[in-house]
């Protein structure tokens, strides 16, 4: 109780000093609302707060805790269900009226391998969900520290053989994922390459980390206008290990992406590691793959899981909407 008593004041005390920053100097960004603003603000004072000296022990003990229920406007239609896919945990969302020859998502989560879990992305996999008129599976990989590199990758991997063992059509099978989420997602379609298993239909990139060197220009340059946590500016050791940093399953923007699925890409202008984006995007096109990159300018990370009725969310869902109805 005296830990949660903590971790709000700390967010209520960002959000009053933002407030009036704001009134005195007016908005972060010209076309940011009120509570877009203060929404990035309380989610950074949230991160720092549970993350001190990269001890993530008590923010992960929180989420262990999340059980939220499906957005309320999808909760007659759609349900949830635990699950076991190739040996790993996990979760399903369904839409209620679904159908064999829907599409199947495999949605990897984000949060720098080191926390996050398929309950604290359920409400943004339900909407993903029901836009794509899809099924989607939610594995629950394993984490840093406990877990380093390549355990999130092996358990993709497996998830995804798993699928395929079900019966799911690697042409009716979709990889997605955000942030951390993003960086496996390409990871993988590399190691499907490479182990002989076949590409999905395509994989949906939302603000994908590709460097855990974290070498990127874009991590000062937009440290204000985003929620990730301002620091030394130095190397995910936490899941590298002693592994590699350039390894290309590790940071993908250095990966070879000839003969990978088809993939499109999402970030946000006003991000930190909006550069991951860039150059995974730039090394992707260079091997000759079938990659697109749609930037928000004025949106910060992982934008469409934390501003559901925001236009810019709005139109990034259409977009993935498409992409899956066109490659499917």
């Amino acid at each position: 109780m005296i830990y949660l008593g903590s971790l709000l004041l700390a967010v209520l005390g960002a959000v009053v000093r933002q407030v009036w920053h704001r009134l005195l100097k007016g908005p972060l960004v010209a076309s940011w609302a009120w509570y877009v603003e203060l929404r990035m603000v309380a989610l950074r004072a949230f991160i720092v707060a549970t993350s001190r000296g990269g001890d993530r022990s008590r923010r992960r003990a929180l989420e262990a805790d999340l059980d939220p229920p499906l957005p309320r406007s999808l909760r007659q239609v759609m349900k949830k269900e635990a699950a076991t896919v190739g040996g790993i945990p996990g979760e399903w969302v369904r839409r209620g009226h679904a159908r064999q020859e829907d599409p199947t998502i495999l949605y990897l989560h984000g949060g720098a391998y080191l926390a996050g879990s398929p309950a604290t992305h359920r409400r943004f996999i339900s909407r993903l969900t029901w836009i794509t008129r899809a099924t989607t599976f939610a594995p629950d990989y394993r984490l840093a520290p406990d877990h380093q590199f390549p355990a999130a990758v092996d358990d993709a991997e497996a998830a995804y053989v798993g699928l395929l063992e079900m019966g799911v059509e690697p042409g009716r099978l979709v990889v997605a994922g955000d942030s951390a989420g993003g960086g496996l997602a390409c990871a993988l379609l590399q190691r499907l390459r490479d182990d002989g298993h076949p590409q999905p239909a395509g994989a949906v990139l939302f603000s994908p980390y590709t460097d855990l060197e974290h070498t990127a220009p874009s991590i000062r340059k937009n440290a204000a206008t985003d929620y990730l946590p301002v620091g030394p500016v130095t190397a995910n050791t936490f899941y590298l290990g002693d592994a590699d940093p350039k390894h290309p399953e590790a940071s993908p923007m250095y990966g070879d992406y000839t003969d990978v699925a088809p993939m499109l890409v999402f970030a946000g202008g006003r991000e930190m590691i909006l550069d991951d984006s860039v150059r995974l995007v730039e090394k992707a096109s260079a091997d000759g793959a079938d990659v697109t990159l749609r930037i928000e300018d004025d949106m910060f990370h992982v934008w469409p899981a934390l501003l559901p009725n925001h236009e810019a969310t709005r139109r990034t869902l259409t977009a993935v909407a498409d992409f899956v109805r066109t490659r499917v």
